[in-house]
């Protein structure tokens, strides 16, 4: 069992025939939906089906098992309380509300209060029908109160329990979370809702930063990011998660280092769909490496490093990727022409020894940037696995001439992988060497700092 069904098997067997909250408690949204799909619980939230039931339950467990239970949490908007449970070491948060609807103000938008309710009215409220379901901690009875949820469920369909244009004013992050179940769960949108997000779009200007950088975060762990970005491309949303990129993928001006008539993001999307069917579980920096690297190429290194600044992705997120930009620029700029080495001899066996344990996920951009590109102008990755061999050029290891005494110049061998083995451990002692001075001479300054106070 994972942290998540640890954590309710404990809920089910604290909570006896005796307790006020037997039979009212119902797991929702995304953990039945996931358990019904056949898959493992992602989060935990549940609902307690009594007046204010989400405040007293959560209480009597932190009051009850306190090593257990820590909090309670008050989230007032919405009405939620929250607890951390604590099993194993891992920790599990834990979210709960009541059943209720809430009451907007005239413009549809604006959040005045909650109320209670029954599982019908609460089941409308929500994002999508397959989210609308209700299962019974301790019956195990699942609930559909829309009618729609399990029969969309099975055919994977995202319907709205009502109007989605209400339901997408009310709160826009629920467009992005539609774009991320379609690309996650292989789900397809209801045509209604599809239009609505058209409509809506720049509703999502509205959302809290931090709540689509969260959603964003998710999309990026999708196995069909690439499509996701088309998606958020034609209806208007990429514009507030990446602002600035739809500047460039709208360019339909042809890369003239394409095999055809390639715009820069037909390019861009092709690469990722490399990266991601070699690759289905890549890391989110590879996928936002491909996203930028024919932006990179076009705007140049500033102008990326100003539109990762603005993306919501996080300023520590932006500046690896921008890192790696930089990194397969410079291993790029080691090759011309038909993949002829223009480096200096030891320039690429020290470029692979930076790479240390990201040489695997560096390979997989090379070989999608190189997807649609020119024979003649692809950059060649097998040199990623062994660079003992490298390829005929101006400086490259097997075009380096040598003299011999009295036989004039010879090509000298390539370098072998004892000799790299052998470089790798001198650069090691060189760098311990010079990691030993730095912390005698600060050892140094700081005895002499002492020193002058003492003095004084």
């Amino acid at each position: 069992m994972n942290k998540f069904e640890k954590t309710l098997e404990f809920i089910k067997q604290t909570i006896t025939r005796e307790s006020p909250f037997w039979m009212h408690i119902w797991l929702v949204g995304g953990c039945v939906r996931d358990e019904l799909l056949g898959e493992r619980y992602s989060d935990l939230d549940l609902l307690i089906d009594l007046p204010q039931g989400q405040k007293q339950f959560v209480e009597y467990m932190c009051l009850t098992y306190p090593d257990i239970c820590r909090g309670p949490f008050y989230y007032q908007r919405y009405g939620t309380t929250a607890m951390d449970v604590v099993i194993d070491d891992a920790l599990t948060l834990v979210e709960c509300v009541e059943p209720h609807v809430e009451n907007y103000a005239d413009d549809g938008v604006t959040l005045l209060d909650t109320r209670f309710c029954s599982l019908q009215e609460d089941a409308v409220r929500r994002d999508y029908t397959c989210n609308a379901l209700y299962k019974n901690l301790h019956s195990g009875q699942v609930a559909d109160p829309t009618g729609m949820g399990l029969e969309d469920l099975n055919a994977g369909l995202l319907r709205t329990p009502r109007d989605p244009e209400t339901i997408f004013r009310q709160d826009p992050v629920r467009m992005l979370r539609g774009i991320r179940f379609k690309h996650q769960k292989g789900f397809r949108l209801d045509d209604a809702a599809w239009d609505a997000i058209l409509r809506c779009h720049n509703e999502i200007a509205t959302s809290a930063p931090k709540r689509v950088r969260d959603e964003l975060n998710k999309l990026l762990k999708t196995p069909s990011f690439g499509e996701a970005v088309n998606d958020l491309l034609i209806c208007g949303l990429l514009k507030y998660v990446f602002p600035g990129l739809p500047d460039y993928f709208d360019d339909n001006t042809h890369l003239e280092n394409c095999q055809e008539e390639t715009t820069l993001w037909q390019h861009t999307r092709m690469a990722l769909y490399t990266l991601l069917k070699e690759h289905p579980h890549a890391d989110s920096i590879s996928k936002l490496a491909v996203l930028m690297l024919d932006i990179s190429d076009k705007a140049g290194i500033a102008q990326t490093q100003e539109l990762l600044r603005g993306a919501l992705i996080g300023k520590e997120k932006a500046g690896t990727v921008l890192h790696i930009i930089q990194t397969y620029q410079r291993y790029r700029s080691f090759f011309g022409m038909n993949q002829t080495y223009l480096g200096k001899p030891r320039s690429l066996p020290h470029f692979i020894v930076g790479l240390n344990g990201y040489k695997a996920e560096f390979r997989r951009i090379v070989r999608a940037m190189n997807s649609g590109m020119k024979p003649e102008l692809r950059v060649p990755y097998n040199l990623l696995y062994d660079s003992s061999s490298l390829p005929d050029g101006k400086h490259g290891n097997s075009g380096r001439k040598k003299k011999v005494s009295g036989q004039g110049t010879e090509t000298a061998k390539p370098m072998s992988n004892e000799l790299l083995e052998a470089q790798k451990l001198r650069n090691r002692k060189r760098n311990q060497k010079r990691k030993e001075q730095r912390r005698r001479a600060k050892n140094k300054r700081k005895a002499a700092r002492e020193a002058g106070k003492t003095n004084v």
